[in-house]
C-alpha cells in the first residue's frame, strides 16, 4: 500500500476517532464558544498532512510479517494525535498564522475572539490547552488494550513515550537556539535526529518492528535506515525553505523564525565576514521581498545550496544501502523506497 493509498483508508478511521473526542469533551463542556475552538481541532488534523508516521508503523509491522491491520491502524492514531499536540505548540512558538493553508489554531480562536488587547495572549493559551488535550488522548490511547502480546505492547509503549520526551526536550534545545549565537554543526545534527528524523522515522517505525515481535537485529536495521531517512526528510525540508520551492510557506520562514540549520551553519562556518553579518542581521527579523532576494543570492553563490543538495542525496543512497541489504519483499522494498526518492525531490 503506497503513501497516498494509506491515508484514504487511515483517515476514515482517524475521523471517526477525532469525532467521537470531539463529542466527548464537548459534553463536558456545554459551551458554545469553547465548544467552536474544540471543533478546530477536526479541521487542523484534516488540512493536508501526510500520514508518514502511522505509515512508516505500518509498513514496519507488515514488513516483520504483523497481520492484524485494524489494531495496527488504531494503534497509529497515537503518532497523528501526538504529532498535532506538537504542531499547535510549534506554530504558537513560531507566530505561525496559517499551516497547509489553514489557520492555526490560536490564529482561528483569535479571529473569533473580542477580547481587546488580549486576545493574543488569551488565544494562544487557549490554544495551548487544546494542545494539551490532545496529549490527554494520546496517553488514554497510549494504556488502552490494544490486540498485541502484553510484552510486546509494554516495549512498544516504552519506545511511544521515549519519543514524546525526546520531541519535548529537543524543541526546548531548537527554541534556545532561536536566540543563541550560531550553532555548532553536532548540535543541528542532534536537533535534526532526535525532533526530525527520530521522531518522524525512527520510533514510529521502530514500534511497528516491535509489535511484530521483530529480531533484535532487524530492530537496529530500522534505527539505522529511519535515521538516514529522517535527516533528508529534514535537509529537504530546510533546502526548500531557502530555494522556495514548497509554495504553501513563506520563503526563508526559517530564517525570519531565528531557525538554525545546515545551510545557516554553512555561511557561519564557511564563508566570508560579509555574507556571515548579513545573515546574522536577518535571522529571527521580518524580511521583505528585496532582503529574500540577496539572501538567495547569498546562499547560491556561497555552493550553500549545492552543499545541501549532495548532503541530501548522500543520505538518502545510505538509505538505500540499507533497504538493499535487507530480505525484504518486492512490495515493502519498493514503498521504502519510493519514500526514499520522494525526499530527494528538490521541489514541493
Amino acid at each position: 500500500m503506497d503513501l497516498s493509498s494509506f491515508k484514504t483508508t487511515f483517515d476514515g478511521i482517524l475521523q471517526t476517532h477525532v469525532h467521537e473526542k470531539i463529542a466527548q469533551a464537548q459534553k463536558l463542556i456545554s459551551d458554545k464558544k469553547i465548544n467552536t475552538y474544540i471543533d478546530y481541532i477536526n479541521t487542523f488534523i484534516f488540512s493536508g498532512w501526510k500520514r508518514i508516521r502511522p505509515y512508516g508503523l505500518r509498513l514496519t509491522y507488515t514488513w516483520f510479517g504483523g497481520d492484524n491491520e485494524k489494531a495496527i491502524l488504531n494503534f497509529g492514531i497515537i503518532f497523528e494525535l501526538l504529532h498535532s499536540m506538537a504542531l499547535i505548540h510549534d506554530d504558537i512558538i513560531d507566530e505561525s498564522e496559517k499551516r497547509h493553508n489553514a489557520l492555526t489554531v490560536h490564529s482561528f480562536i483569535e479571529s473569533n475572539m473580542n477580547a481587546m488587547g488580549k486576545a493574543k495572549h488569551i488565544a494562544e493559551g487557549q490554544a495551548i490547552l487544546l494542545g494539551d488535550l490532545l496529549l490527554s488522548r494520546v496517553y488514554e490511547l497510549r494504556y488502552k488494550q490494544h490486540d498485541f502480546p502484553e510484552n510486546l505492547l509494554w516495549e512498544a509503549r516504552k519506545n511511544v513515550h521515549s519519543m514524546i520526551e525526546e520531541v519535548i526536550l529537543w524543541q526546548m534545545i531548537d527554541v534556545d537556539m532561536m536566540v543563541s549565537g550560531p550553532a555548532s554543526l553536532s548540535l543541528i545534527d542532534k536537533k535534526n535526529m532526535y525532533k526530525t528524523a527520530s521522531y518522524t522515522f525512527v520510533r514510529p517505525m521502530l514500534t511497528g518492528a516491535i509489535l511484530a515481535n521483530a529480531s533484535e537485529e532487524q530492530k537496529k536495521l530500522i534505527i539505522e535506515l529511519g535515521k538516514y531517512m529522517g535527516l533528508a526528510f529534514q535537509m529537504r525540508d530546510d533546502y526548500l525553505d531557502i530555494s522556495w520551492g514548497d509554495k504553501s510557506k513563506s520563503a526563508f520562514s526559517d530564517i525570519q523564525e531565528g531557525q538554525q540549520t545546515y545551510f545557516t551553519n554553512y555561511i557561519f562556518e564557511k564563508w566570508n565576514k560579509e555574507q556571515k553579518e548579513l545573515l546574522k542581521s536577518s535571522m529571527g527579523k521580518v524580511l521583505d521581498k528585496k532582503q529574500i532576494k540577496i539572501l538567495q543570492q547569498m546562499f547560491q553563490e556561497s555552493w550553500a545550496i549545492e552543499f545541501g543538495k549532495k548532503i541530501i542525496l548522500e543520505y538518502g543512497q545510505k538509505a538505500r544501502n540499507i533497504v538493499a541489504e535487507t530480505t525484504l519483499n518486492d512490495e515493502a522494498k519498493e514503498c521504502i523506497l519510493h519514500l526514499i526518492k520522494k525526499m530527494e525531490k528538490l521541489e514541493h
